[in-house]
């Protein structure tokens, strides 16, 4: 039985994108396996236009990869100086048939995922796993974590996107970026980086104890 991580999405308002506004996300969205090359090597599908889907092979990595993508549309600037931003499920369960294209493929994972961000409403970030118990104890923390990352602006997310993909210090990441360690400093406390790596431990944790029980 082989276990994984769907993560399904939508982008957020894409109604109300302009044409060239539209450009832009189709070109942000099909980098996204590039930004998470660093943590984990994901396939992705885009379809309707605006809606997408991946598979990541490492559960441990889903959330953090889900989160990194959020900070990495959110670095883009859309209509009216809004950024960009979607809706993401994520499901864990089995992969049941992995064909070469995620549309044909299936699962438990695959199914799950799509029917959550089928129910999803105001939130844009929810987790489903096959464990009550785990779903249970994510589903505030989710919560939290999800109000969190949307409130992040677009030269926060350029920052908190590099601190989830690689392991530079505060140091590094500021020549990384080309500005300052105080500007790194102020991005990452304002984010909340640590309640944001705290979650992400709490959420390797629970999956992580799960598995070693299959």
């Amino acid at each position: 039985m082989k276990l994984g991580a769907i993560i399904t999405g939508d982008i957020v308002n894409s109604t109300k994108l302009t044409v060239d506004e539209r450009e832009l996300m189709l070109n942000t969205l099909q980098m996204i396996p590039e930004v998470l090359s660093p943590i984990q090597n994901v396939s992705i599908e885009i379809f309707r236009g605006d809606s997408f889907q991946l598979r990541i092979p490492n559960l441990g990595l889903a959330l953090r990869c889900a989160l990194a993508i959020r900070a990495w549309l959110r670095c883009h600037k859309i209509h009216k100086s809004k950024v960009l931003d979607a809706r993401l499920a994520i499901g864990i369960g089995t992969l049941d048939y992995e064909a070469d294209s995620l549309s044909t493929s299936d699962g438990e994972a695959y199914r799950l995922s799509g029917r959550l961000l089928d129910s999803m409403n105001k939130s844009r970030l929810e987790i489903i796993t096959p464990w009550y118990e785990v779903n249970d104890e994510l589903k505030l923390l989710t919560a939290f974590a999800d109000d969190i990352v949307s409130s992040w602006s677009q030269n926060q997310s350029k920052v908190i996107l590099l601190s989830l993909i690689t392991l530079k210090n505060h140091v590094e990441l500021s020549k990384e970026l080309k500005i300052s360690r105080q500007m790194v400093d102020k991005s990452l406390k304002s984010s909340k980086k640590e309640l944001i790596e705290a979650y992400i431990k709490q959420y390797e944790k629970l999956i992580n104890k799960h598995l070693y029980q299959v």
